[in-house]
């Protein structure tokens, strides 16, 4: 049956299994570009991603203000790693769930929000921004008022999120022994960069940290167009970043995130998602900029995994990309 509500008001995340995610050197490509480079695998979370923190974190801070019951339903729009994330919590709690998304949204996030028992509603139209995320997010806002007793856990503006992901740099840190020179970190709701960038400033860490946004993304650059990968990017400003927090941006385009995807399969052996391939690239883009023997932490959110039908499916790169493979 799960975990009753009452039985984890008192849990931590890390007691959930959240967290302490490993991190591994990339030596391949450290010594291919000259700088010691490492990952950080939140792949290692119970659902799969980096969202385990921020959903874990959310959900628990509002079981304990008594926001949510036994008789709650959780709302939320995702294009996928946040969905899954508590969907898996959801059928844990026994809770109801609702996950708003879109098109872009990959088979393989859809079959595990399937398989956690959740709630699917799909948005189709895009919003003025060439994006998905207004429109997603009216749909949030409707079904809260017909669905009683529902709880949306707003991963666009909730603090549980930032807060939740203060702990990556602390964990990296300790697992380096002491703290890296850079770290690039993709962008979308910079729940994420926002709570590294905390962790940083608290900890006086001179650590340069590095936000890799989508071409097509509003976050740095106002200039709006449609993207193909799901998790990177945003179509409407984010309410957690504060730029002064971050050294450099740098964009990377959705080819360039799959050719780095690719990269890392024929360096490392290893399959990442298009945020952590876009950071792989932007890696290579920076590399004039970055001092040799520099160490160098990229945060890869998830696995590779979730994108066999898109990024390593050859037909349908060749189909989303056709105009700029020619």
């Amino acid at each position: 049956m799960g975990l009753q509500i009452s039985e984890v008001k008192g849990i931590s995340t890390l007691a959930l299994g959240i967290g302490n995610t490993q991190l591994t050197s990339l030596s391949s490509l450290s010594s291919s570009l000259g700088m010691q480079i490492y990952a950080k695998m939140e792949m290692g979370n119970p659902s799969g991603s980096v969202k385990d923190r921020s959903a874990t974190n959310i959900l628990l801070e509002a079981i304990r203000k008594g926001d949510i019951n036994n008789e709650t339903t959780i709302i939320e729009s995702s294009s996928g790693n946040m969905g899954i994330a508590l969907a898996r919590l959801c059928k844990l709690l026994c809770l109801d769930s609702y996950i708003v998304v879109d098109p872009h949204i990959n088979q393989h996030a859809r079959k595990l929000l399937n398989a956690f028992g959740a709630n699917i509603v799909e948005v189709n139209e895009k919003d003025e921004n060439q994006g998905y995320l207004g429109n997603r997010l009216k749909k949030v806002q409707d079904l809260l008022d017909k669905v009683p007793n529902s709880y949306w856990t707003n991963q666009y503006g909730n603090p549980n999120v930032h807060i939740a992901h203060e702990g990556i740099f602390r964990e990296v840190t300790s697992q380096l022994n002491a703290a890296p020179d850079y770290m690039l970190v993709a962008t979308s709701t910079c729940g994420t960069i926002r709570g590294i960038a905390d962790a940083i400033e608290k900890a006086s860490a001179t650590t340069k940290l590095i936000a890799v946004d989508a071409v097509g993304s509003i976050l740095f650059e106002n200039k709006p167009n449609a993207r193909n990968i799901p998790g990177m990017g945003a179509s409407h400003p984010s309410a957690f970043l504060q730029k002064h927090q971050i050294d450099h941006y740098t964009l990377v385009s959705d080819l360039e995130a799959v050719k780095g995807c690719e990269l890392l399969r024929e360096r490392e052996g290893m399959l990442i998602g298009g945020s952590s391939g876009a950071l792989v690239a932007a890696l290579h883009k920076l590399k004039k900029q970055i001092p040799t023997n520099s160490s160098v932490v990229l945060l890869f959110p998830d696995s590779g995994e979730r994108y066999l039908d898109t990024i390593y499916n050859e037909e349908w790169v060749q189909q989303t990309f056709k105009e700029v493979l020619v």
